[in-house]
């Protein structure tokens, strides 16, 4: 009895383990169908509880690996004892985990035949579960399934259509057909009506539910394509960009005594690339000081401004000691009153802000990072107007690291937006995944809007980003360098941009629904 338990539970562990590999950095899209397969069969007739139990052993297996870097931003940078770093970054992963144990856990409970509940249930519950885990306490939607695509040819017609975290659904889709298939070259009986079926009788009527859900969303999406989106188009104006990579040692990034020496360092690189660049970008917090105390600095960005006919955007903090947020400026080239300010929206927990602070006041005076208590920004805020030399405009949408995880919200600003900017500090997370991962994260952003992103990072990813997601230039991680490149503006709006998240969530819902009740009606 406990052996027969015991090794499915190690088998659930390791098949989670393997879905990391299906990411950045190593791109291999077609291990998590394979692994989802193995945890499928895993479950066959297993009770509901027991079910549940191998779906949180999955799901902790992914992401303890998975997200095993975020304890390196505690540990070596927040001053975290190392097993509060562990135990936070383990807990996170077992929080995460749970959204597979509840799939299985309803699958199980479910009534009806095999081939219903995975080709119908299975995928439509568990794109609503990504979603869910998108958005509940404040969202945490990473290693979501649909990043896997992100470079296959599907991504392109998918991602602009439905984004990255919905087109989820096609993973879990193919999975439950190649478990489905793998039952019926077993020989694996479905339910009695498939015993009197033959050949082809017989897998039509296994495979018919994974037809109708495909149909749905397959469907929606045809649609969607036809009237929903529009033609996004390439324009003439482009933007020669530079992009400052001053590779910054985090440990030193908010030492006061090392303040003018990193403004240095900015300046100087700024100085190489002023005359040819209509926009230079300073990454996330390349400023480790409020704007509203930057004094002579600012004065000094807008006059390089003026006299260079360029503009200087760069990460900075702003507001009072009371309430601080995570910015971007562009200097103007006149008054202080001109400078343009984005605020980030979405912050990072642990490391921007603790959540359920009075619950985690033990671990939260543990860790101390610098500006670890920010405040949000609004969701809806302006892109950037940026002026070319010869005096045309073009517009930015901005976003602060990890608020590129977000798509739902970046469409906002990338509605009336002519390319897309990123500003980031993953000097966090030190020489792990978790950079590629965040770097493929923006590559998805770039396809759902059609536009080029430009990135702009401490110590890498450092890179210009192609409408289809391929990367046009880049530059080595660890290194101070600069990164010119010329940006190419669009004009146009996908679905995506249009609906979001909300418009494929709620059809998955009804889908969901319109099943069980079907099924009901069934039995």
């Amino acid at each position: 009895m406990l052996r027969s338990r015991f090794i499915p539970m190690i088998l659930s562990l390791l098949l989670g383990g393997l879905m990391p590999l299906s990411f950045a950095p190593f791109n291999l899209a077609m291990i998590a169908p394979f692994a989802l397969v193995g945890l499928l069969f895993l479950v066959q007739e297993r009770s509901a509880k027991f079910s549940a139990l191998l779906g949180v052993l999955f799901g902790f297996g992914m992401f303890s690996w998975g997200i095993w870097w975020i304890r390196i931003s505690l540990i070596e940078f927040g001053g975290a004892p190392v097993i509060v770093g562990v135990l936070i970054t383990f807990l996170l992963a077992f929080y995460l985990s749970f959204y597979y144990g509840i799939l299985l856990f309803v699958l199980a409970k479910i009534r009806g035949s095999v081939a219903f509940k995975i080709g119908i249930i299975f995928p439509l519950l568990a794109v609503i579960l990504e979603w869910i885990r998108a958005e509940l306490f404040t969202g945490f939607p990473w290693l979501a399934l649909g990043y896997t695509l992100t470079d296959l040819p599907i991504s392109q017609l998918l991602f602009p259509e439905m984004g990255a975290l919905m087109a989820s659904f096609w993973v879990y889709w193919l999975a439950g057909v190649l478990f489905v298939a793998a039952r019926i070259f077993l020989r694996i009986d479905i339910d009695s009506k498939a015993k009197e079926a033959k050949g082809i009788r017989c897998v039509v009527r296994q495979l018919m539910p994974a037809c109708c859900s495909m149909l749905l969303m397959g469907g929606a999406l045809f649609v969607s394509s036809l009237w929903i989106s529009q033609k996004v188009e390439k324009l003439e104006e482009s933007l020669n960009i530079a992009l400052l990579q001053g590779n910054i040692a985090q440990e030193l990034k908010f030492n006061e005594a090392q303040y003018y020496e990193i403004i240095a360092t900015y300046l100087r690189l700024t100085d190489v690339v002023a005359a040819r660049a209509d926009l230079i970008i300073w990454p996330e917090t390349a400023i480790p000081s409020l704007y509203e105390m930057e004094g002579n600095l600012g004065e000094h960005l807008r006059a390089l401004s003026k006299n260079q006919q360029t503009q200087v955007m760069t990460g900075i903090f702003s507001g009072n000691g009371a309430t601080v947020r995570n910015s971007i400026i562009t200097y103007s080239d006149e008054m202080r009153m001109y400078d343009q300010r984005y605020d980030k929206t979405h912050l990072v927990p642990f490391g921007e802000y603790i959540p359920f602070r009075s619950f985690l006041s033990l671990f939260s005076g543990m860790i101390e990072i610098p500006y670890s208590d920010l405040t949000a920004g609004k969701v809806e805020q302006s892109p950037f107007e940026i002026q070319k030399k010869n005096g045309a405009a073009l517009f930015a949408a901005a976003s602060i690291c990890y608020e590129a995880v977000f798509g739902n919200e970046l469409r906002y600003q990338a509605q009336t937006a002519n390319f897309l900017v990123n500003v980031s500090n993953d000097a966090w997370f030190g020489d792990s995944i978790g950079p590629w991962q965040h770097f493929q994260i923006a590559r998805a952003r770039a396809i759902e809007a059609q536009r080029e992103m430009v990135r702009a990072t401490n110590n890498g990813i450092t890179a210009l980003i192609g409408k289809d997601g391929q990367v046009k230039a880049l530059l080595p991680q660890f290194k101070e360098a600069v990164l010119e490149v010329n940006v190419t503006s669009y004009a146009g709006m996908t679905t995506y941009a249009k609906l979001g998240d909300l418009f494929w969530g709620l059809l998955a819902v009804i889908g969901l629904v319109m099943g069980l009740f079907w099924q009901r009606r069934q039995m």
